[in-house]
């Protein structure tokens, strides 16, 4: 379907409309993986101490988790199901936010409680997933939770999801709706890449890593910032400079898009 929506203009429009229209969704980097603006001149071969000043991206579920009124966690995540995956745990699935979720038949999760769903994310973090956020139109649609502005989805992805492994085929009015979280970006030295290409061979998600005379390349244009390069990385090369104020700008920025507090 994506490849189709790319060649064919009249296909995109219709499947933007049905399933896309106005998606907004953050790609969060794994936490331990960023370093404040702020200190990104400190000498890499150095140890950075952990103090609480620094940013982790993960905050950003925290605080909207407890704003919310309603949280429902799949019991299982269809993509990995549908892929048997083999490297991430099945039962780890997507959470909901907001009053839409109480239209999500049972058959499929359960509700929780806030503390509940952090300890969910926690999990999913722990298990190497990458945590995306936002409006995606296509989960009310399969859901059937009715307008797409009272659902929040809360993704932990690997590379069996289905959103990421169509993002490289769609176009880019479909695929612009997945962007990387504010206030990040992604930082490469090359005088610390050996070249070994660990972070070209499966480590992204959208294939926006290759390896070039010896050293990687990275596509900044489709790469998302969800880290995994720069935490497989041995050498340091690749590094996620975040700004001290990033949570508070995701967090406006998805406050814009559905009223998880609403009853």
């Amino acid at each position: 379907m994506a490849k189709t929506c790319s060649k064919v203009p009249l296909v995109s429009k219709i499947v933007d409309k049905l399933l896309f229209e106005r998606d907004d969704i953050q790609v969060l980097p794994r936490d331990g993986t960023t370093m404040n603006l702020s200190i990104k001149d400190i000498q890499i071969d150095k140890d950075i101490p952990v103090t609480p000043n620094v940013v982790f991206p993960s905050e950003v579920l925290r605080e909207v988790i407890k704003r919310s009124n309603y949280h429902f966690i799949m019991n299982f995540c269809i993509c990995r199901v549908s892929s048997d995956c083999k490297d991430y745990p099945h039962e780890l699935g997507c959470l909901f936010l907001g009053r839409g979720t109480q239209k999500i038949s049972t058959k499929l999760g359960r509700v929780v409680s806030a503390n509940e769903a952090i300890e969910h994310i926690e999990k999913c973090n722990k298990a190497g997933l990458v945590h995306i956020i936002g409006r995606n139109k296509i989960d009310s649609v399969w859901l059937n939770t009715g307008p797409k502005e009272d659902l929040l989805s809360i993704c932990s992805c690997c590379p069996c999801c289905c959103l990421w492994k169509m993002t490289p085929d769609l176009p880019e009015n479909i695929s612009g709706g997945l962007t990387s979280m504010m206030g990040v970006e992604i930082n490469f030295d090359s005088k610390l890449c050996s070249g070994c290409g660990k972070c070209a061979l499966g480590s992204c998600f959208v294939n926006a890593i290759t390896l070039k005379d010896g050293k990687a390349v990275i596509d900044k244009k489709n790469c998302r910032i969800c880290g995994r390069c720069a935490e497989i990385c041995e050498n340091k090369a690749i590094t996620v400079l975040i700004t001290s104020d990033a949570v508070v700008r995701s967090i406006e920025r998805i406050d814009k898009l559905v009223d998880v507090k609403s009853e």
